[in-house]
């Protein structure tokens, strides 16, 4: 792939990681529902620490706001959007539709997954497409970024994307995933979130093992609430795995407390064991910057930047 084709345009994020600067970014759950709203108010609240925000697409097969169309609002609240596009609920000619589409609308940045299996919702009996993967999806918007359809025909207009995807360190086969990894880079991928890291030990194993790669990568951490949310990720999130001894310090912080005393005293303890995260994942070779994953509680990212001492964001949109 041509990369200086790619690089005649650039966005807030990927000018950050090409400087070297430690990037942020945070990510915002679309509504179950209508109210524009809950995503400006979100994006108001972590746009000052984020160089960019992501916007999921109906992670688990539970049905959101399009993740197009939250992007857009984020673009509107004066933030940098990163548009997901899942491949498991669309077929090529829809995954090339909304390229066309979220350029027109001003999306520069988009993260491209293959997608959780719907195992939860109202729709766990969907029918998934699965027609590409991540990384055909990625090799289609970089023959799309090159001017043409695949029939040869000129576009009316070149969409052109910074585009990222994800590797799961705590796969079963980390040669398997590290080979993945690396033609979702060759299909053209520029950067990469994580899944939430909890165990750092395995996820420096994977980074020194993917270091000839030279990704560039965005550390995931998800703040916990509590055991039982704990407990449910490990069973039905894919490539989540929280160590009992997280689970246990949670359940002790809220030992013998109040509901609401409990509550506030397991949000603290997660904030804590999220910070501890951070903490030794800026000592990993390898990383570039983290991704802050805060599950419906925006409020978290604001908090747990200050508490690793990273400056706030100025925003250039």
């Amino acid at each position: 792939m041509n990369r200086e084709f790619f690089n005649l345009f650039s966005t807030r994020l990927k000018q950050t990681l090409d400087a070297g600067t430690f990037a942020i970014t945070g990510e915002i759950s679309p509504p179950r529902g209508a109210d524009s709203n809950l995503v400006i108010e979100g994006t108001k609240l972590i746009a000052d620490y984020c160089d960019a925000i992501n916007i999921t697409d109906n992670v688990s097969g539970i049905p959101t706001m399009s993740s197009t169309a939250c992007a857009r609002l984020v673009l509107e609240t004066g933030a940098e959007p990163i548009m997901q596009i899942s491949t498991r609920d669309r077929n090529r000619i829809s995954v090339e539709s909304e390229l066309y589409g979220a350029y027109a609308l001003g999306i520069r940045n988009v993260l491209f997954i293959t997608g959780d299996r719907t195992i939860l919702g109202a729709h766990s009996n969907a029918k998934m497409v699965f027609d590409i993967d991540s990384i055909q999806a990625l090799q289609l918007s970089s023959h799309l970024m090159r001017g043409t359809d695949f029939d040869g025909g000129e576009l009316e207009g070149t969409p052109k994307f910074f585009m990222g995807s994800t590797f799961n360190p705590y796969a079963d086969s980390i040669e398997m995933e590290l080979q993945r990894t690396e033609m979702k880079r060759d299909a053209g991928a520029e950067f990469f979130q994580t899944q939430a890291i909890f165990d750092t030990d395995r996820f420096e194993f994977f980074m020194e093992s993917a270091r000839d790669l030279k990704l560039k990568v965005l550390a995931g951490v998800i703040p916990l609430r509590g055991p039982l949310m704990s407990r449910f990720m490990n069973e039905n999130v894919p490539g989540i795995n929280i160590p009992e001894k997280y689970i246990k310090r949670l359940e002790s912080a809220g030992k013998g407390l109040k509901e609401d005393e409990a509550r506030a005293a397991m949000l603290e303890e997660g904030l804590l064991i999220a910070s501890e995260t951070i903490k030794t994942i800026r000592k990993i070779r390898g990383i570039h910057g983290l991704h802050l994953m805060s599950i419906g509680r925006e409020e978290s990212i604001p908090e747990l930047i200050k508490r690793a001492g990273l400056s706030p964001r100025i925003r250039k949109v």
